[in-house]
């Protein structure tokens, strides 16, 4: 699979599907990479849309010469993948940390987009994490030892430093605020689990309220994960959202 050289950052993605349907473009959430966080999207979507994945940043099979995280950053990585790859407007859909990640798309490369989903993020994610000191290596190898499993398969050794860069970013960036959301006039679905508790159901709503135009899809029963969890609600809730704004 092809390695996009983009400014001094090489980037994994792929490409599924026909070349003349619409691009349709997946970022996964933290700590994951392209085809662990899509897996069971991929084959239903690119039926129907140019799927086009990538892997983070630091994740996987991208490197990372900054040696840290920044959203801003890695939303404008995408721009320069979109330019790589010569598409001018694509749909756009984020699950968590890649939630955020489209949303700082969003908001500095609107003309870029055609839609926008956000999937198992909000607003004030930074303060969510910190309440429960999640990127904490020992926490998480105590407490969540099949995801510290999962990430040292995805990244091998530098897994400890993911999840340093991801607590650092954290820590540095502010949350979004209602007046930042409400010029950004792109359709936009929100997706969350009423059961998530990372995501809490009421900043899933506070984000939907925020914007201008924006749909909302809540999955009764769900925790953080709806791609994985519910992938057959989940990835109908998207090829309806997207048919809807075609």
């Amino acid at each position: 699979m092809p390695v996009a050289a983009l400014k001094n950052l090489n980037l994994y993605y792929e490409i599924h599907g026909a070349e003349d349907a619409a691009p349709l473009v997946l970022l996964h959430g933290a700590t994951e990479t392209f085809r662990a966080c899509w897996r069971r999207q991929i084959e239903p979507f690119s039926r129907r849309y140019r799927l086009i994945g990538l892997d983070l940043r630091g994740h996987g099979r991208s490197d990372n010469p900054a040696g840290k995280l920044d959203l801003r950053q890695m939303a404008d990585d995408v721009r320069d993948l979109l330019d790589h790859l010569r598409l001018d407007k694509v749909h756009l859909l984020g699950y968590s940390g890649g939630g955020s990640t489209a949303l700082f798309f969003g908001l500095r490369h609107p003309e870029r987009l055609r839609s926008l989903t956000l999937a198992s993020n909000n607003m004030e994610l930074d303060r969510a994490r910190g309440q429960v000191n999640f990127w904490n290596l020992a926490r998480i190898r105590r407490e969540e030892p099949r995801w510290w499993q999962a990430m040292t398969q995805m990244h091998g050794q530098p897994a400890e430093k993911l999840l340093q860069w991801w607590a650092e970013e954290d820590s540095k960036r502010p949350n979004f605020q209602p007046g930042d959301l409400q010029h950004l006039h792109v359709p936009t679905l929100v997706v969350g689990g009423d059961r998530d508790p990372i995501i809490p159901l009421e900043q899933t709503l506070k984000l939907f309220r925020a914007l201008p135009d924006a749909y909302l899809c809540i999955l009764p029963g769900v925790g953080h994960g709806a791609p994985r969890l519910r992938p057959q609600a989940f990835n109908q809730a998207v090829l309806d959202f997207l048919q809807f704004v075609a």
